[in-house]
């Protein structure tokens, strides 16, 4: 993982040609309120705290065709995102969220600015960075408040979800995030829609994501009991 901060860079600017919608992605259905959607290559909102973008992001480098996508949910005056990184080829799966849970802990308590893909979505926005507490070792999040130049604030909440798929062959990572247009979360947030994420990606949480070990992702066999 990188450890700087890091900018969205020339591969972030195809964000704004739109994409069609993965089967695997949630439904307007599966989000209260929501009534409409867009896919879009790549992130659409990144938080410049040490490596946690540049960790989705350099995967896009390597999937192609089958890079990130993120999907944009409308939702009164808040939108969702759901970013697919499902089937990871790569030598160090368990390494990328391990990454991002170490820096989503190194960054908690500091000024953080935020960026959006294309730019004219949203102002870039800075407040402070707080790690979510509490959560199991399959999820790692944050939530921050920002203010932009123009005084507009904007609450966000994410959480980054180490899974599997193919019946635990394929590592992967979804990422939701709920942008709010005011200082106070949205509704729903991003644990209220990981378990419907999960079952359209058909994915399975990964308990063995958060090691730190950068060797070959392995599946997990039963064992037998005499």
């Amino acid at each position: 993982m990188l450890a700087a901060c890091g900018h969205g860079g020339t591969d972030q600017e195809a964000t704004a040609t739109p994409e069609p919608i993965p089967a695997t992605a949630l439904t307007l259905a599966d989000i209260p309120g929501a009534t409409t959607q867009a896919a879009y290559h790549g992130i659409r909102m990144e938080v410049l705290c040490r490596g946690i973008e540049e960790g989705i992001r350099s995967i896009a480098l390597s999937l192609e065709p089958d890079h990130p996508v993120t999907i944009g949910y409308e939702v009164g005056d808040a939108t969702v995102y759901e970013t697919l990184t499902l089937g990871l080829n790569t030598i160090w799966p368990n390494g990328r969220f391990a990454g991002i849970a170490k820096d989503i802990a190194a960054c908690d308590g500091t000024e953080l600015t935020t960026q959006y893909w294309p730019e004219d979505i949203i102002q870039s926005g800075e407040g402070v960075f707080h790690a979510t507490a509490g959560l199991p070792d399959t999820l790692a999040g944050f939530t921050i408040t920002t203010t932009g130049e123009d005084g507009a604030q904007h609450h966000i909440e994410r959480i980054y979800a180490a899974v599997t798929t193919n019946n635990g062959e394929h590592p992967g990572i979804i990422v939701l995030t709920t942008v709010s247009n005011t200082d106070q979360p949205a509704t729903p947030a991003p644990l209220d829609l990981l378990d419907a994420a999960l079952q359209r990606a058909d994915a399975t949480l990964d308990p063995t994501a958060i090691t730190t070990d950068l060797g070959p992702h392995t599946t997990p066999q039963p064992t037998n009991t005499p």
